[in-house]
């Protein structure tokens, strides 16, 4: 009996599910102030509102918890669904906006001794109130708990934690990323990834968030543009024929030329992936601001990362056009005389750093300049203030930065001391710096940040970095694609796997390659290139690869 009442239960929790997902319909969008962070994500209807089931009479401990997650996937009316499996006075203390747990869906239940429930979460990822998203530790399960309580007859949660938990298929539903930009020094634009709620009021967030300034890894790294205070107005930024009403306070008067070309840059970015916003409006305190009453000189710049792989067949370097090889000319003439075992290009392939047995140096058409003699040298990097950089596996705490007049600083990253990195690579902008190493359990990719002076000159990384992936498989090598993705190349058996993360995304998988031992990206999935062990390249093909050429000696990178 006690098995067919636990198989009833679960039955029950399975309907609900069903009914929550069938009821998913189109909700009319609702407007109004909301204020910045995931806290008012909550407030406004979604495009898509799932309509909850509440608590049925007579419902186990087990039940109610269940029903309760299950209720929290719709924020209708602040979480009204929800609350009602809350005991009263905690529903009005439980905090669904601190956070979203995102897990695969199985969550085994065990009722406790002292009368308690704890739901065991398999999470994936977790978003914060800011909307940054951090993959999670695989392996070891969070344990939830959960306090229960009879109210009028009824069991109803006393303590839960806070925050929702949502799988992965349903959180990709309702919520999705956006780039919101800032500045870096060059006056470069710097994406930095947000979730948000999908709905009405996606584009008050987005503003908010600009607001608010970029994240607390990367304060010290990127600025914005708006003048410190500067808030909105109303508090809501109404959409009218598909423009943004953007009113903000009278201190964005107080911008130099500088900040407000800065200001619009940012907006303009930043709403672009909007789908009701096709342009904006800006005023200050109800006052128009028309681009031609102020100066926007110097308008910040995106990067062009758009670059065609890049390879050494025999004694010739050169590029892959059309699928085919095309030696370049000039200074690439002369690379594969030093047989170098690592190839770097700048932004443009002007210059050339290569890691041989003598360390690394480089290449251009003004000559060659030794970067750095020292043994265990891993790739070197460059970036697109013309540093070419470089790190020692043994001693990765202390990166150098060597201008082309052989100038070098030395750049601190406590954060890998104790680490022995596999791989490193600078992000196209040069405001991130990836490493791939190993733990217990595969490969992790780390990223910190990079904090330059006023002229893009290093001055040293963050404190910390941010594990942004985990996978299975040694560590074998890592690129960027584009400015917030990477490429992390893994080994299991005699196979490499490739990973597609990113800073704030959900990684997917991206199969394997024989014997993979270089990859090596670009601004797109779609020129991602691995080359095998053999010497045969590989190029990405739906969630496969393809062979491309064969004869290769080495992989090169750019940046």
């Amino acid at each position: 009996m006690k098995r067919f009442r636990s198989r009833a239960r679960a039955a029950a929790v399975i309907l609900a599910a069903a009914s929550l997902m069938l009821t998913a319909c189109n909700a009319i969008p609702s407007s109004g102030p909301v204020r910045a962070g995931a806290e008012d994500l909550q407030q406004a209807e979604q495009p898509v509102q799932f309509n909850a089931a509440g608590p049925a009479a007579g419902s186990s401990q087990e039940d109610v918890v269940r029903g309760f997650v299950l209720a929290a996937v719709s924020s209708a009316d602040d979480y009204a669904t929800a609350r009602e499996f809350l005991a009263p006075d905690y529903a009005k203390q439980w905090d669904p906006s601190s956070n979203v747990l995102v897990d695969d869906g199985s969550r085994p239940y065990t009722a406790n001794d002292d009368g308690s429930g704890t739901l065991e979460i398999s999470a994936q990822a977790k978003v914060d109130a800011e909307g940054f998203m951090l993959p999670v530790e695989p392996g070891a399960n969070t344990e939830l708990r959960f306090e229960l309580e009879r109210i009028g007859g009824e069991w109803r949660i006393a303590s839960a934690p806070n925050g929702i938990i949502l799988d992965t298929t349903t959180f990709t539903t309702i919520w999705a990323p956006h780039q919101l930009y800032f500045v870096g020094p060059g006056e470069i634009m710097v994406p930095e990834t947000r979730w948000f709620m999908t709905r009405a009021a996606l584009p008050t967030e987005i503003v908010s968030a600009l607001l608010g300034g970029p994240g607390e890894r990367m304060s010290g790294v990127l600025h914005s543009g708006f003048p410190t205070g500067t808030t909105l107005v109303t508090g809501s930024v109404p959409i009218e024929n598909g423009r943004a009403q953007i009113d903000l306070s009278g201190n964005l008067l107080e911008a130099s030329p500088t900040a407000m070309a800065e200001v619009r840059q940012q907006l303009r970015l930043s709403l672009q992936t909007v789908q009701s916003v096709n342009g904006y409006d800006l005023s200050a305190e109800g006052t128009e601001i028309r681009s031609e009453e102020r100066s926007d000189a110097g308008v910040p710049r995106l990067l062009n990362d758009v670059t065609d792989p890049a390879l050494l067949v025999g004694d010739q370097f050169g590029t892959i056009v059309a699928g085919q090889f095309v030696a370049m000319t000039g200074f690439a003439t002369s690379l594969g005389e030093y047989e170098p075992s690592a190839i770097t290009l700048n932004a443009d392939a002007s210059a050339a750093a290569l890691r041989n047995t003598q360390g690394v140096t480089r290449v251009d058409a003004l000559g060659v300049v030794p970067i750095d003699p020292r043994a265990g040298l891993l790739a070197p990097m460059f970036d697109v203030f013309d540093y070419v950089w470089t790190v020692q596996a043994s001693s990765p705490q202390t990166l150098r930065a060597t201008t082309r007049d052989g100038a070098a600083t030395d750049v601190p990253a406590p954060w890998l001391a104790g680490r022995t990195p596999v791989a490193m690579r600078l992000s196209p902008d040069g405001m991130r710096v990836a490493a791939l190493v190993s733990d217990e359990q595969g490969s992790q990719v780390l990223v910190a940040g990079v904090e330059r002076d006023a002229e893009g000159a290093p001055v040293r990384t963050t404190d910390e970095a941010d594990v942004q992936l985990w996978t299975s498989g040694a560590p074998v090598d890592l690129d960027w694609v584009g400015q917030t993705r990477f490429a992390a190349l893994s080994k299991v058996d005699a196979t490499s796997r490739v990973t597609i993360g990113g800073v704030g995304l959900i990684p997917v998988e991206q199969g394997g390659v024989q014997g993979g031992a270089q990859v090596a990206g670009g601004s797109a999935r779609s020129q991602l290139r691995v080359l095998s062990a053999k010497g045969d390249l590989y190029a990405s093909q739906g969630s496969g690869w393809q062979r491309a050429l064969t004869g290769i000696e080495l992989l090169a990178k750019h940046g």
